[in-house]
């Protein structure tokens, strides 16, 4: 496992004070994160006040509320190149996007002021698995933020990895009542809202792998959504994701787990979204997908932007263009992570993920060493 230190804190720092009661006591936490589980509910506690000025303030601002167009989302898995693609999309200045600082505390956008410093102060300036650059305002996915909002987020197994799985069938799959699918649905929404007003976009971009295989639930809401879709060599990804799983759970997790536990995660959680994605990705109108394979992103950026603001009709590529070129170039010198797997790992994963392998019509990358 990663020596990254254990902060004193948990990322539920930014949820209510019901919800940090509920997710903890619903589920095992090991001994040696008490004290972590101590000091968050404290600052929960704290907080609260400010949630009730929250609450106050975005039930009027949300009323009469309405998305001036359906959202964009992109869609793969971890390590796919969704963060790079989300990254640059966001300098567009008429797209909104979730921030870092609303990914934690979704329910503090009235009163940031206060809570910025607190982030600031814990918050590492880079991730820790691939040295990607982190900042309070810069673009982040939401799913930390949905789980701080509302009572049903994947990411909760970032807490308690043993339970995954049950994770998975509640929160991607949605083995729930019709009742508590519609209530996800609200929240989920409100959250979308809430984002746009914080960036004050005309339209929004979101970046989520978990919403990978909830397309169903996603086009019931936005049922004119744009999707983009970015895929990458499932060997690359399966070796980099159990890098980053690694580096990240001494984090975030408030429960023992192990390299095995990390190992056997990422191959069913790939095998189950992208059997989820392929099963619902038909559902999408033609002219509302777009499918990007991240090695040819690599090589010709600039040219993918414009293919894609065309064949999904976002506006003012123009625009943004100088923009896109000036994050390329400020990122240029960025040096990826070179990987070595072993020759059994590599049998496996491509026994597991035939199929995705098939698909895409994907071999062992050049740069990948077998041992």
């Amino acid at each position: 496992m990663s020596k990254f230190k254990i902060p004193p804190i948990s990322t539920l720092i930014g949820t209510t004070i019901f919800n940090f009661l509920r997710v903890i006591s619903n589920n095992k936490i090991s001994p040696r994160y008490y004290l972590n589980v101590f000091i968050s509910f404290l600052i929960v506690l704290l907080a609260s006040p400010f949630h009730i000025i929250e609450w106050v303030y975005f039930s009027f601002k949300l009323k009469n509320y309405i998305l001036k167009k359906d959202p964009i989302f992109i869609l793969g898995h971890w390590r796919s190149g969704t963060t790079l693609l989300h990254n640059v999309l966001s300098k567009d200045k008429n797209l909104g996007y979730f921030t870092t600082y609303n990914s934690l505390f979704s329910n503090n956008l009235t009163t940031k002021f206060l809570f910025k410093t607190l982030m600031k102060i814990t918050m590492p300036k880079k991730r820790p698995a691939d040295n990607v650059k982190l900042g309070i305002d810069l673009p982040q996915e939401d799913e930390f933020a949905l789980g701080n909002y509302h009572n049903n987020s994947y990411y909760y197994f970032f807490y308690f990895p043993s339970n995954y799985q049950f994770f998975y069938n509640k929160a991607i799959r949605f083995d729930v009542s019709d009742d508590d699918k519609k209530d996800w649905r609200n929240k989920y929404d409100e959250l979308i809202k809430k984002a746009n007003i914080n960036t004050n976009g005309s339209q929004i971009i979101v970046k989520n792998p978990c919403n990978t295989a909830r397309i169903n639930q996603l086009l019931k809401m936005y049922p004119n959504a744009k999707f983009i879709h970015i895929y990458r060599n499932p060997v690359t990804v399966y070796l980099s994701t159990i890098k980053f799983f690694t580096e990240l759970f001494p984090s975030v997790q408030l429960q023992n787990t192990s390299q095995k536990v990390i190992q056997e995660l990422v191959i069913e959680v790939y095998k189950r979204l992208h059997e989820d994605y392929f099963s619902q990705v038909h559902n999408i109108p033609k002219n509302q997908l777009y499918e990007l394979k991240f090695e040819d992103f690599e090589k010709k950026p600039i040219s993918y932007l414009k293919d894609i603001y065309q064949k999904l009709d976002i506006d003012d590529f123009d625009k943004s263009e100088s923009l896109f070129r000036e994050y390329f170039n400020e990122n240029k010198k960025y040096k990826k992570n070179t990987y070595t797997i072993q020759k059994n790992d590599l049998d496996l994963i491509i026994k597991e993920w035939k199929f995705v392998f098939k698909k895409y019509k994907y071999l062992n990358p050049k740069n990948v060493n077998v041992i």
